[in-house]
């Protein structure tokens, strides 16, 4: 059963009123709830994703009237169940003029006791997994609140986070010990405590405080301010961490762990170290098996520290703690694993920790800036710690699986389909593939004191794509529009083919390209080639503008052949590659001429910019492919909003010579 936004408002307007009867209407939607939570446990937990109750247009204006500065999570929970009870406590200030109703996200599954304002009861109503607590008077703008809610359940109901259910128990098939443990990305985060789920609104601090058998150890985000004796055989974990954090990087951890610490030292800390806490299962074997895997993360630390600035979080930790799943998750200081021998693994979860923790992504559509970049902490992990060629091994193989798809396309809109958000694919693989291009394209000294840059500008905020391309503008001088509509905005790769001559003198190349997809027609890239001679190979690089581009350049020794971006910086194919004396008729002008004229953007679709640096008087024919004549007139802005989406053919006349262009209207 389901409310209206008008019912809803008017119930509110009315709430002194009518409360009675809003409490019996939002207890038959429980009733409502709880049968079909029960059918959905029964499915895959990607479908279950589909299914979960999101916040809707009227909550998410409540939620929008505050801004959360701290959760204080005081639970129960037990390494073998997901039944877990207690409160959390929310800290915020109102933004709005002023708020009557403070809205918040919590699984439908767990039963709420009771709200706790200024040391008094209020009454909440519930739609789904959306409660709405009702203020006995309005909090005005700019008073800190704190909202503290207790409640019970079993959170592992609704279930499907990115990689898992958001708070989930299971027992290790390798090593044979239970743990309970949370998974909130992207929007699961509500499955196991109260939250508002905006990822702009990171709260100052977190506290996780959770009561549990004294066999159990407890990891979660922070320091650990101690452990407190209980009754009953009980103990309390207390960790508190004083760094922003995004709701969906506060975790749990328990089981019975042992802890290894190691300790870092990164050149940025001459006089201090960070400690790297981790919770290994207390199997006797487990350690030992993965002991020198994790001295290697204190390594890591270290050289990503030199990399991209000091560990943010150096002042509390780094650790992991061992979960029977699949993978990993970079929860802020405390990165769950069900892996811990794995060095690409371990690498990704750490770099997170710079892109993803404290840079976060502003939406969900802008996941580039967390795991695309961060996918390349994987290369550069390997390229410094097992060498180039291992690290070229790896690249290879990811540009092999993204080459499957001539769409791909890092960029997308539906930020509710979870399996698209974080597709290994586009995100993860060609995110890694394309930030290892802006490597090439900005060199390794701008593209290092770039993302250093980016990360100071953005620290414990948010930022999107366009905030990296214009952060990554500023501090290196240079025009990023190409890289990024081209790469994550455009879609599919190029393949060059080439023609050449050489005569002992000069090399003669005609360079062309087609890409795998209509949607970005040109990659304006540079592009190094690989020339073989009897007397050794030289790799040159050029700068490819368009669609056929041609190059005479001074050589002495005699090209036998040449072959494209050799050491992979490019998502590309290669075409044909073929010996043509008759190239030796080009010279300086006509390569001058080919790359003096430029088209943009291709594709377009109102204006298209055609521009002759040789000749300010140049004319153009704009004919479709059949060769009727569209349009034509001197070169300059030209209005194409009235033609057709098709490809056409722009063939440009100037004082020197003509020049054609492939050329898309959208």
């Amino acid at each position: 059963m389901q409310l209206s936004k008008s019912i809803i408002i008017y119930i509110y307007s009315m709430k002194k009123t009518f409360i009675t009867l809003l409490f019996a209407i939002f207890s038959l939607s429980a009733i409502a709830q709880e049968i079909s939570s029960c059918s959905e446990g029964k499915v895959k937990s990607f479908q279950r994703i589909k299914k979960k109750t999101r916040a809707g247009a009227y909550a998410n204006s409540l939620l929008d009237k505050y801004d959360v500065h701290f959760y204080f999570l005081d639970i129960n929970a037990e390494r073998n169940t997901t039944v877990l009870s207690g409160a959390t406590t929310i800290g915020a200030k109102v933004t709005a003029a002023s708020i009557d109703t403070f809205c918040f996200e919590l699984n439908s599954s767990l039963t709420i006791d009771s709200v706790i304002y200024n040391n008094q009861a209020i009454n909440v109503a519930r739609v789904g997994s959306i409660a709405y607590a009702l203020l006995p008077s309005p909090a005005m703008q700019n008073t800190n609140v704190y909202i503290k809610i207790y409640y019970n359940g079993d959170a592992n109901v609704v279930g499907g986070s990115a990689i898992g259910d958001g708070y989930s128990t299971g027992t290790s098939q390798s090593w044979g010990n239970q743990v309970t443990w949370s998974l909130s990305e992207p929007y699961s985060a509500y499955e196991w405590f109260p939250c508002k789920q905006f990822l702009q609104d990171k709260a100052d601090s977190a506290w996780v405080y959770v009561t549990t058998s004294n066999q159990n150890k407890v990891g979660s985000n922070g320091i650990l301010q101690g452990v407190d004796s209980l009754p009953n055989n009980k103990v309390r974990y207390r960790w508190k961490t004083n760094y922003t954090i995004d709701y969906y990087l506060i975790s749990v951890a328990i089981a019975k762990y042992v802890e290894y610490k190691t300790y870092a030292h990164p050149v940025a800390l001459p006089n201090d170290s960070i400690p790297i806490v981790n919770y290994v299962y207390d199997n006797p074997n487990t350690l030992p098996a993965f002991q020198t895997h994790l001295d290697s993360v204190t390594l890591m630390v270290e050289h990503f520290s030199e990399l991209f600035g000091l560990y943010p979080f150096h002042e509390e930790k780094y650790g992991n703690a061992m979960a029977p799943f699949s993978g990993a998750m970079e929860h802020q200081t405390m990165t769950s694993v069900g892996n811990l021998g794995s060095l690409s693994l371990n690498a990704h979860e750490l770099v997170h920790h710079w892109f993803g923790d404290l840079v976060t992504c502003k939406t969900w559509k802008d996941i580039f800036v967390n795991e695309g970049l961060t996918s390349y902490g994987e290369y550069l992990a390997f390229e410094h710690f097992r060498g180039w060629n291992s690290a070229q091994s790896r690249m290879v193989g990811i540009h092999d699986n993204v080459l499957q798809d001539p769409n791909a396309m890092v960029y997308f809109t539906d930020t509710t389909d979870v399996g698209r958000i974080f597709s290994k694919r586009l995100t993860y693989d060609k995110g890694g593939a394309v930030t290892h291009t802006l490597r090439f394209v900005l060199g390794d000294s701008l593209f290092f004191a770039g993302l250093r840059n980016y990360l100071n500008q953005f620290s414990f905020s948010t930022a999107s794509i366009d905030d990296l391309k214009a952060s990554l503008e500023a501090f290196t001088g240079m025009n990023l529009s190409d890289y990024f509509n081209q790469w994550l905005y455009g879609e599919g790769y190029p393949t060059f083919s080439g023609e050449y001559f050489s005569n002992g003198t000069n090399l003669f190349l005609k360079i062309t390209h087609t890409t795998s997809s209509n949607v970005t027609p040109l990659f304006k890239t540079p592009l190094e080639i690989k020339c073989s001679s009897a007397s050794g190979d030289t790799t040159i690089k050029i700068d490819i503008t368009q669609n056929t581009n041609t190059f005479v350049i001074p050589t002495a020794k005699d090209i036998t052949n040449i072959s494209f971006d050799p050491i992979n910086w490019l998502l590309n194919e290669t075409g044909t590659v073929t010996k043509n004396p008759n190239l030796i008729s080009l010279n300086v002008a006509d390569v001058d001429l080919e790359n003096s004229i430029e088209v943009f953007p291709n594709p377009a679709t109102d204006q298209v910019h055609i521009t002759s640096s040789k000749d300010q008087n140049a004319s153009y024919v704009l004919k479709d492919m059949q060769g009727k004549i569209v349009k034509k007139g001197e070169v300059g802005v030209i209005d194409i909003s009235s033609i057709n989406t098709s490809v056409y053919i722009l063939d440009i006349q100037t004082k020197n010579g003509k020049v054609s262009r492939k050329f898309v209207k959208q």
